[in-house]
């Protein structure tokens, strides 16, 4: 079986059903494992063919879950977690709507310096999922570089955002506006939404997986991943693996818990990109998490972008840092797309510019689309 396909469960069934999520092994015989899945009277619900896993519900009393679980043809078998995304550090709910005169480049935009390389190259072409809230593709900002998506959570709905997040952060990478002072750092890249987070803010683990799968069959160069948790999922670091070895690059927040030795998931993953929050005056952040794992840091203090019903609001936390670093990965691939994920990390790592006493950078598009001819001939 070559596509994905899954059922959207009844909310209105009397019997609450549970989830669980089973890795299949490589080479297994799917329809055997379904038709057997149904047998025992655990009911599938998605098959991810990218990822290699079947969503499975089941009843809590039913004890033939078990015995699925332990199928010659399963890895491994975990449940359906709850996941947040990154929730800003500062949220100012009171003041949201803004909009400056005096300001058509927001200051994280400058500082990484994406306007002096536009002449070069803006992201035109280059497709960008953002994992999140959905997106209000209405929004003026967002509108001119908006091409689609997949609302996660209700197939047959678009992926509109009422939360927020998810506008914002697609401000960032690509926000088209002037007037509103809402430009994004690759102005001309294409913005995918796909909806896996809930209008609270929270996913199951098994909509973040559709996700991902999602992201692999349509071709995405980018996945912009504003989320964390602090738990380790066997089943997202196999999605996540599976992405990269398909090329594509995949930029996730450290988290705002403060913590110093330890990150979120995502992000801890090697296989993405790590991005920990700068302030103004470019210190880290006191609610960005930092330590071993953490790849570059980018602006994500008082970052102003789209938001819901066309408007404009400040924001902070390591959310708002990733799409800097999106952004940047857009422009890069603008200039030559067929670099890989670890030419990419490459790049920005030995590009950016040290901050504090950290090993650690402040990404910059300048230096990063400088040094793309010598990274090209690197063999990685």
């Amino acid at each position: 079986m070559t596509q994905s396909w899954w059922t959207p469960s009844n909310s209105s069934r009397r019997v609450k059903r549970l989830r669980r999520i089973y890795n299949l092994k490589e080479g297994s015989q799917l329809d055997r494992y379904i038709r057997e899945m149904r047998q025992l009277g655990v009911r599938p619900v998605r098959f991810l063919a990218e990822i290699g896993i079947v969503i499975g519900e089941y009843t809590p009393d039913h004890q033939s879950e078990i015995r699925l679980g332990k199928h010659p043809d399963v890895e491994l078998v975990e449940p359906d977690l709850r996941i947040t995304i990154t929730e800003p550090y500062l949220n100012n709910s009171n003041s949201t709507s803004f909009a400056s005169p005096y300001v058509t480049v927001p200051w994280g935009v400058q500082r990484v310096e994406a306007e002096k390389v536009w002449g070069r190259t803006k992201g035109k072409g280059i497709k960008i999922a953002v994992i999140d809230t959905g997106i209000d593709s209405e929004h003026p900002a967002i509108k001119p570089n908006f091409r689609g998506g997949v609302n996660i959570l209700s197939p047959s709905s678009t992926p509109m955002d009422y939360n927020g997040h998810g506008t914002h952060v697609a401000g960032t990478i690509s926000g088209r506006s002037s007037e509103m002072g809402i430009i994004g750092v690759a102005p001309k890249a294409s913005i995918y939404a796909v909806k896996a987070f809930n209008r609270k803010g929270s996913a199951n683990l098994s909509d973040l997986l559709t996700a991902i799968n999602w992201c692999i069959e349509n071709n995405m160069n980018v996945i912009n991943m504003s989320f964390g948790m602090e738990k380790v999922s066997e089943s997202l670091r196999h999605a996540i693996q599976v992405a990269h070895k398909k090329g594509i690059v995949m930029i996730a927040a450290s988290g705002n818990q403060g913590l110093n030795g330890r990150i979120d998931y995502p992000a801890r993953f090697p296989e993405t990109i790590a991005v920990m929050s700068v302030s103004m005056d470019n210190g880290i952040s006191s609610f960005s998490n930092r330590g071993k794992g953490v790849d570059v840091a980018a602006p994500g203090e008082k970052i102003p972008s789209a938001w819901l019903n066309q408007t404009k609001k400040e924001m902070s936390g390591t959310s708002m840092a990733v799409p800097h670093v999106s952004g940047i990965v857009a422009l890069i691939l603008g200039l030559d797309n067929t670099l890989n994920p670890e030419q990419i990390r490459y790049l920005l790592l030995r590009t950016s510019r040290r901050i504090e006493a950290e090993d650690i950078g402040l990404v910059n598009a300048v230096q990063a689309c400088k040094s793309l001819q010598k990274v090209a001939r690197r063999s990685l």
